[in-house]
């Protein structure tokens, strides 16, 4: 291993102790004069390799005292612990004239003027001058023959490095321009990062900093950015820093990277405004964010007053125009809620536009394929702006586009069903299955699209997912649902009242606890929440809490959703982990959820044994003005159906036991553990999203230093996309920049790599494109 500077310079100090034994007597000491005290700040360093005495206020602990001092350790009648061989002397703030002229020497000295007759000197070979740190470095005789750059800046520099600099190799030094940037980026390895700070807190972060990394930023910034942090200010800097000209993009770049870090650079740069906008970056000012938002929130209000096709036109206007502001430094602290609501909200103008045509096959396929998608952007329109004010604008926008569509297709869908379900052709899904090695979790009211997250949060874990879709039975409600998907034998069960089924033998109410007894009655296994079982066993477990929620807090339910989904996949990989060979999830029926209250149909009280939100069960004989079909558990009973998306109750936004694609065609899954037979707890990536080319990903699972990479082919690195491969922290958070703007729209990998290179998890993904 090459020598380090402090290496070298040991050796230099040693060498100078050097003397011709068969010609003169050994030297009492070196004599190191340094009338500028360049050196001081690292003689503590050399000081742990050799013996070195201070001249200097008396402080025995540092090996440091006055000349009389000095003169008694010297001569041996003080002990400080000095080994034999003869000690070095630093004179700070002496210079070696000053010892040379004895009858003009100060007090001071004069104590110990005389050593120089005895002692030998650590000064420049020719000149006898006093070494200064850069003349040492770049001596080639007697220093190290560094290639050190002329000028004052450099000089400045090098003393306020020199600490950094003795821990580098003199082969590396050699081989490099050594000139102030060179020497402040020892001091400070990321400026950048230090003005984003101080530009955060420049109170604060000028405090935390010490005189050597301020006076080091303070040239790296004049030299790099034209800019004086000690004389111009934070608030000039953060109008340089909004308006990027040279090397300002690069850090507001730095900025835009992990606005969350700097959360009072935005304060800074409301100060900073110019009166004379440049419109070149007109998203750096936070005041023009605000205003965009409000201007936003006014039109998306005004969505009430237009049809459902002129708010489709109008979403999609809306969308292009602030299209841009979800790549800005706010949208990324949260401060554009309506930007991204928009580009949800152009979304479900684009699938609420047709109308539903066809049989229940048609329209079955089409919200499988592509309709759910309308419920999702929906969900997630209202997601997205959680303020009163903000979800207000976002309900008028919904309300328009998606009330229409939803009571056109769930009118579509009735005339569909109730020719079938009246002649007794509608065919339900099957029950659980009670294949060996496969465990059931069932969820009340999966919903389709909710499903669709689960697959989403699933994809790259080592496991294979399969999505399908059957029809739910009728009346789309828990009590009659659930127990036609139990695992039971055949006959077990039978209608019951109300909408309850009952166990046949008995009579008995199927409550959770007789459909529990059922199952096991077939070697079932019922697990607990916390419970794995016996994966070569069969078994049913539950998980989720979706439908509760919808019940209580009805448009809220949006808030909740991405939570529900993490118990749902953390559950099936709890399973999988456990040894289960497949994992099935399944559900009961879907649901509505309207931005705004469902219309009342009335059912005469007279007609109705039981009457829910969706459907009430008829009395024998009854005659409604509504749909009916027959209950699943007996054909002779008549049940009413609300319809469209109108309900028998009033003030309800969110609903089942009805008939529409969102209660009726419900998702079954099975997931299956990848090649090593278990699906691994490894990194599971839970959000991607991109602002123009910069792509932020937030994962969990994953341990720091795993390499995160965007390529064009999953496992070859030399085809990378991004700046800079970036590695994972603790924060769970990193972010790629494409710097090819060519690259939009183009299809990459999402990968994670492990330090030997095995690829933990990849994700296909779109260039520049949010789902």
């Amino acid at each position: 291993m090459s020598e380090t500077v402090l290496d070298r310079v040991v050796t230099r100090l040693e060498g100078a102790l050097e003397y011709n034994a068969n010609a003169v007597e050994q030297p009492v000491a070196l004599l190191w004069p340094d009338e500028s005290g360049q050196w001081r700040p690292v003689v503590s360093r050399l000081a742990d390799r050799l013996p070195i005495v201070t001249l200097g206020e008396y402080n025995p602990d540092q090996r440091q005292g006055p000349a009389y001092w000095i003169r008694c350790v010297l001569a041996r009648t003080i002990d400080i612990g000095l080994p034999t061989r003869p000690p070095i002397v630093y004179l700070p703030g002496v210079a070696r004239g000053e010892l040379r002229a004895i009858e003009a020497c100060p007090p001071k000295l004069a104590p110990i003027a005389e050593l120089q007759y005895r002692s030998h000197e650590f000064t420049q070979p020719k000149s006898k001058r006093e070494w200064s740190i850069r003349a040492f470095l770049t001596n080639a005789e007697r220093g190290l023959g560094l290639p050190i750059a002329d000028g004052a800046e450099t000089a400045n520099a090098l003393a306020l490095a020199l600490g950094k600099l003795l821990d580098e190799r003199v082969e590396r030094l050699a081989k490099q321009a050594l000139d102030a940037d060179f020497f402040n980026d020892l001091v400070n390895p990321d400026p950048i990062s230090i003005l984003l700070g101080w530009l955060d807190e420049p109170t604060g972060y000028r405090e935390r900093l010490d005189g050597k990394r301020w006076a080091a930023f303070v040239q790296q910034c004049v030299e790099n950015l034209g800019f004086n942090p000690a004389t111009e200010g934070p608030v000039t800097g953060a109008q340089k820093l909004g308006e990027r000209a040279g090397g300002w993009a690069q850090v507001w770049l730095r900025f835009a990277e992990m606005p969350q870090r700097y959360l009072g650079i935005a304060e800074r740069l409301r100060q900073a405004k110019p009166m004379k906008l440049s419109f070149e970056h007109n998203d750096a000012w936070p005041q023009d964010n605000e205003e965009a938002e409000d201007q936003l929130r006014n039109q998306l209000r005004d969505f009430e007053a237009l049809t459902a096709d002129g708010a489709r036109k109008e979403a999609a206007r809306l969308d292009a125009e602030h299209a841009w502001r979800r790549r800005t430094v706010w949208a990324d602290l949260g401060l554009a809620p309506l930007a991204f609501a928009v580009e949800q909200l152009a979304l479900l103008a684009e699938r609420t536009a047709g109308e539903p045509v066809g049989g229940l096959s048609v329209l079955t396929r089409e919200y499988a394929e592509s309709g759910w998608q309308a419920d999702d952007a929906a969900l997630r329109a209202l997601a997205t702006a959680p303020a009163p004010a903000d979800r207000d604008a976002v309900v008028a926008a919904v309300a328009a586009m998606y009330c229409p569509w939803l009571d056109a297709v769930a009118s579509a869908f009735q005339a569909a069903i109730g020719p079938l379900a009246n002649a007794g052709t509608y065919e339900a899904g099957p029950r659980a299955s009670s294949t060996p090695g496969t465990v059931t979790v069932f969820v009340d009211g999966l919903r389709l699209d909710v499903a669709h997250r689960v697959v989403d949060r699933l994809a790259g874990q080592s496991c294979e997912v399969a999505l399908a879709t059957s029809l739910a039975v009728l009346p789309t409600v828990t009590e009659t649902a659930k127990p036609a998907l139990v695992p039971v034998a055949d006959g077990a069960l039978a209608a019951g009242l109300d909408l309850y089924s009952v166990r046949a033998a008995t009579g008995t109410k199927a409550s959770i606890q007789v459909l529990r007894s059922l199952m096991v009655e077939v070697a079932v296994q019922v697990l607990g929440p916390t419970e794995s079982g016996d994966p070569a066993g069969t078994a049913w477990t539950e998980a989720g809490d979706i439908d509760h929620r919808g019940h209580d807090v009805g448009v809220r339910l949006v808030e909740y959703l991405d939570e529900e989904v993490g118990r749902i996949v953390a559950r099936i990989r709890e399973l999988l982990d456990a040894g289960w060979k497949r994992v099935d999830l399944i559900t009961d029926h879907g649901w509505l959820l309207l931005p705004i209250p469902m219309g009342k149909v009335d059912l005469p009280l007279a007609t109705a044994e039981i009457k829910k939100g969706r459907c009430a069960r008829l009395k024998d004989g009854a005659i409604v003005d509504v749909p009916t079909v027959p209950w699943f558990w007996n054909q002779d009973v008549r049940i009413a159906l609300a319809p469209g998306v109108t309900c028998f109750e009033a003030g309800k936004h969110y609903e089942h036991g009805g008939v529409s694609p969102q209660e009726c065609i419900v998702p079954r899954l099975s997931v299956m553990a990848g090649v090593s037979g278990t699906a691994t707890a490894g990194p599971e990536i839970t959000k991607i999203t991109w602002l123009g080319l910069l792509c932020r990903i937030e994962v969990t699972g994953v341990e720091r230093g795993v390499a995160v990479d965007l390529r064009a082919l999953a496992a070859d690195p030399k085809t990378s996309i991004v700046e800079e491969v970036r590695e994972t922290a603790s924060a769970g958070k990193v972010s790629l920049l494409v710097p090819n703007e060519e690259l939009e729209g183009q299809l990459a990998h999402l990968v994670f790599v492990a330090p030997d290179g095995e690829i933990l998890v990849q994700r296909e993904l779109i260039v520049g494109k949010n789902r």
